[in-house]
């Protein structure tokens, strides 16, 4: 392997460290790792998120083998909940709780598809949830209407970690036709074969996650 190719998967195994320790994101474990490694180095050769993405999921298969489980499931099926209340607006799981590398710091993202992201306003001002609002990122394609962000008690009965007490929750909510658009990030099953294939599509319904939580923990 050259040096450069090396160097790249030492940094994407630190900041694959810094993000399951630590629940940094991405980006910023990326600089982190490179400073600890390198100094202010300017010229490293970043690993992009896939590849920090495969250092996590091996990171948590090696050193929380006894924990990880445990908590991905129990996020899986807050997922499935929250997606059960949402069914009318064609919830879709995706990020970290879909394909496995979420940790106690990780965040449930749920795509909606809707004729008019007031409705989902009106649904959570309803149920009594306090949410904050905002844009997205400008460069997502496709352009969502608008994202909608809470906080939830984490369920004490489902096996979740006592350390996890809330969970924060992203809707991202999209035109209906958005739908046929393919998830943009998705693993690829031919460096990581032991991926469940709903693990692996980069969106997920509520029956596919549903075949997912009970493939998992049996």
């Amino acid at each position: 392997m050259p040096a450069d190719d090396d160097l790249r998967a030492e940094i994407a195994a630190a900041a694959a460290r810094l993000v399951a320790e630590e629940g940094c994101e991405y980006g910023q474990a990326k600089r982190r790792a490179v400073q600890e490694l390198l100094g202010d180095s300017r010229t490293a050769p970043i690993p992009d998120n896939a590849e920090v993405e495969r250092e996590v999921r091996r990171y948590l298969r090696l050193f929380a083998a006894d924990t990880h489980p445990k908590l991905l499931a129990g996020l899986r099926q807050v997922a499935s909940s929250l997606m059960e209340r949402l069914a009318v607006y064609e919830p879709y799981l995706t990020g970290a709780v879909l394909n496995g590398t979420a940790t106690g710091d990780s965040d449930i993202h749920l795509h909606l598809y809707v004729d008019s992201a007031k409705d989902v306003e009106v649904f959570l001002l309803d149920a009594g949830v306090e949410f904050d609002v905002d844009e997205g990122p400008p460069d997502e394609r496709p352009r969502m209407l608008e994202r909608l962000s809470f906080l939830m008690p984490a369920p004490r009965d489902i096996g979740l970690p006592r350390q996890v007490d809330r969970i924060a929750v992203h809707l991202h909510v999209y035109p209906r036709d958005a739908i046929r658009v393919a998830p943009r990030r998705r693993p690829d099953p031919g460096l990581e074969p032991d991926l469940h294939p709903v693990e692996a599509s980069g969106r997920a319904g509520l029956s596919a996650l549903r075949r997912l939580i009970e493939d998992t923990t049996q």
